[in-house]
């Protein structure tokens, strides 16, 4: 028989997307991807910009980092062709890493699955030569130490904390996220993108260095207040 009609027959498509992950090493039990550290931005963002308005920016954004703290549904299309969106993400400073949703009343199962798409991606675009910053999303507790060992430690990590940290146990508990970052990771340095930069963190900056960036809507707002509302007809978000 033809052996290039065998290998045909015999081919599985890629369906579960494994080649995101080519060439990793794997986290022990739910074998996350790990992310290289010599894939992690040495360098802050200039700025920060989701992806959904990173797209259609016409400026230079080179020295730009692309972020995913903005509905799920606004790049819910890198997940469905990550390939796709190279060239583009080769343009900028770099990516935070992707930021779908995990809350801890999902499923587990799910919580588990998002992570993993989280971190493949991150993965996969750090392999194509684009600088990554990893960010930190994880569901419920019991699944904090495994997700952990898939960060370098050392490096910049990113986490967002704009529009779902308003009640004071929210708040309490994300300090209680920060505080095992700082104890688990050591990070060289940790980017909060949000409006939430007050005395929460006081705590924890003998432990590590924080880098505030405000959130794109709220810059937004403000040029539209300067501009005495020139510009309101285009979508903030």
């Amino acid at each position: 028989m033809n052996s290039s009609k065998t290998e045909y027959a015999f081919a599985v498509e890629d369906s579960f997307q494994a080649s995101l992950v080519k060439g990793a090493s794997f986290t022990k039990d739910e074998e996350y991807p790990i992310i290289p550290s010599d894939w992690v931005s040495k360098k802050l963002p200039e700025s920060i910009m989701p992806f959904n308005k990173a797209l259609n920016h016409r400026g230079d954004l080179s020295k730009t980092f692309v972020c995913f703290y903005s509905p799920d549904k606004s790049f819910e299309r890198i997940r469905r062709n990550p390939e796709r969106y190279v060239s583009f993400l080769r343009k900028t400073g770099g990516i935070i890493g992707p930021d779908f949703s995990i809350h801890s009343d999902m499923p587990v199962v799910k919580q588990k699955s998002q992570m993993n798409d989280n971190l493949s991606l991150t993965y996969y675009y750090g392999s194509q030569g684009i600088p990554v910053i990893p960010n930190l999303r994880v569901g419920i507790d019991e699944l904090e130490p495994e997700f952990f060992s898939a960060i370098p430690k050392r490096t910049y990590v990113a986490v967002g904390t704009h529009g779902f940290i308003k009640e004071k146990q929210e708040q309490f508990e994300w300090f209680c996220f920060l505080e095992k970052i700082t104890n688990e990771i050591c990070p060289k340095g940790i980017i909060v993108y949000g409006s939430l930069n007050g005395k929460l963190f006081d705590g924890l900056k003998e432990r590590t260095d924080f880098f505030f960036y405000e959130p794109w809507i709220n810059q937004r707002l403000k040029e539209v207040k300067s501009d005495g509302n020139k510009g309101t007809e285009q979508s903030l978000w």
